[in-house]
């Protein structure tokens, strides 16, 4: 008797256990159907990420002065958390500028020419959260309007941020002089891969109207940002 109370208890323990296990299993890989809840997971891998590369282009486009998109920006970079190094090279108005962090100390060379240093301190990258993830976090946490669409391969999640948030982002990128009121509209687009939840790609679209000589002008703002090599050893060394 006292045999067969142990089989059947060891059975029900083991159904309970595998019960356990497969709902834990569900709720991880359960299809997301909630904006907010892949909002959470994209910013919980990026915040698990140790290094990533990216790749940026930024075009301006101002109808009432000119045709066409001018190219703004471009360039690309590598960001490397564990041990405090990046390494980014931007093209502006043809005019070129390569950067190389290490821990608290910036080497920075304009359009080829001789290597500067700079001691970052409490500017540093890695206090004031100013990279490209950290940036990205700061605005998926702060989204309210959000919406989702599945692709094959993951996700696109649409936001609109709230433009206090945008404007501070945009000082910290350097562009103080852009003023609440001359932000229309603004519009973010997230690629986000499917199991890891990384942010593959992100498209920026901003509309502003800024008085220029006496005349309110309107121009957007097109830029694409991609994200690749995550958690991949990166090499970036001091460049003297």
């Amino acid at each position: 008797m006292s045999k067969n109370i142990n089989i059947k208890l060891l059975i029900a323990l083991a159904f309970i256990s595998l019960a356990i296990v497969s709902s834990v299993y569900y709720t991880s890989h359960r299809e997301i159907t909630d904006a907010h809840v892949l909002s959470l997971r994209a910013i919980e891998a990026s915040k698990d990420t140790d290094s990533y590369c990216f790749a940026i282009s930024t075009n301006l486009s101002m109808p009432q002065i000119q045709e066409g998109d001018v190219e703004m920006t471009s360039g690309e970079g590598c960001v490397d958390y564990r041990n405090n190094k990046l390494r980014t090279t931007m093209t502006m108005m043809n005019r070129s500028i390569e950067m190389i962090v290490i821990g608290d100390m910036a080497y920075v060379r304009e359009s080829n020419g001789s290597w500067q240093t700079q001691e970052l301190r409490e500017r540093s990258v890695w206090k004031s959260g100013s990279d490209q993830l950290a940036q990205q976090r700061s605005i998926l946490l702060n989204a309210t309007n959000v919406t989702m669409q599945k692709e094959d391969n993951g996700w696109v999640l649409d936001i609109i941020p709230d433009k206090e948030e945008v404007v501070g982002q945009m000082k910290k990128a350097g562009l103080e002089t852009i003023k609440e009121e001359e932000l229309k509209d603004f519009t973010i687009r997230y690629w986000i891969e499917k199991d890891s939840y990384h942010i593959t790609k992100i498209e920026n679209k901003v509309e502003l109207e800024m008085n220029i000589q006496g005349l309110v002008t309107p121009m957007k703002l097109n830029s694409a940002i991609y994200l690749y090599d995550y958690n991949e050893k990166m090499e970036i060394e001091a460049p003297i």
